[in-house]
């Protein structure tokens, strides 16, 4: 019988009967206590070289790049994830110069329907979401969900009840630059984060510049777009 790679039992064989999920790869053991995983839309990438430098000092998960998968840590200046100096959601602060408009995009969310990368039975468009906006601030910025278990929360919570159920705990991370200048990393998430409408996700671990108005796509059906000013 197939199995969801979320642990779900199903009968169908290219659609999980309780999640939606399409099969891309066979399915693998998972551990008794796992955390709720994202639901993968796209293939899966090939796995990564171990990198030196251990586990992380704060959650013990192995280490695949600069930044932890679970947890934020940042192995390159040894800090911990809750490195925020001001970061505030739903509202600028005054003086802020750049922030993020989070969105349901529904435009992307079909595109992700044509292609085949998600059931439209089994995952559906949220309805009467209002876009909202979070002010950059600090040294960086984690796009993901809460992990209770590890006690994090990013500033730009993709979670929760009614939310993106195709989001890495640490989807994406936006990293300030010198001359007030904005980057974005993806540091391993499942699903992969595509900028401006291109078909192919950003390299994991590999900074991109960014620019006012840019757009960036991340999981099912969400858009943030950067603004400055």
């Amino acid at each position: 019988m197939p199995r969801c790679p979320s642990g779900h039992h199903t009968t169908a064989d290219d659609f999980c009967d309780t999640c939606g999920l399409r099969f891309r790869t066979p399915s693998v053991p998972t551990p008794a206590h796992p955390p709720t995983p994202p639901v993968p839309l796209r293939t899966p990438p090939r796995p990564r070289p171990a990198t030196r430098g251990g586990p992380c000092p704060q959650c013990g998960t192995s280490r695949a790049g600069r930044f932890c998968e679970e947890c934020g840590y940042d192995f390159a200046s040894q800090s911990g994830s809750h490195h925020r100096r001001g970061s505030t959601r739903d509202g600028a602060v005054p003086g802020s110069r750049w922030r993020a408009v989070v969105a349901a995009d529904p435009a992307y969310y079909q595109y992700m329907v044509n292609q085949g990368l998600l059931d439209p039975n089994r995952i559906v468009f949220p309805a009467g979401g209002r876009p909202r906006r979070v002010s950059l601030q600090g040294d960086r910025v984690h796009v993901g969900r809460h992990s209770r278990s590890r006690g994090f929360t990013p500033e730009i919570d993709l979670g929760g009840p009614g939310g993106d159920p195709a989001i890495s705990h640490i989807h994406a991370i936006l990293l300030a630059r010198p001359g007030d200048t904005w980057s974005l990393l993806d540091p391993g998430s499942t699903n992969g984060t595509t900028i401006n409408g291109t078909a192919n996700p950003i390299p994991h671990h590999v900074e991109v510049p960014l620019n006012d108005s840019d757009r960036i796509y991340v999981g099912a059906w969400t858009v943030i777009i950067i603004q400055k000013g």
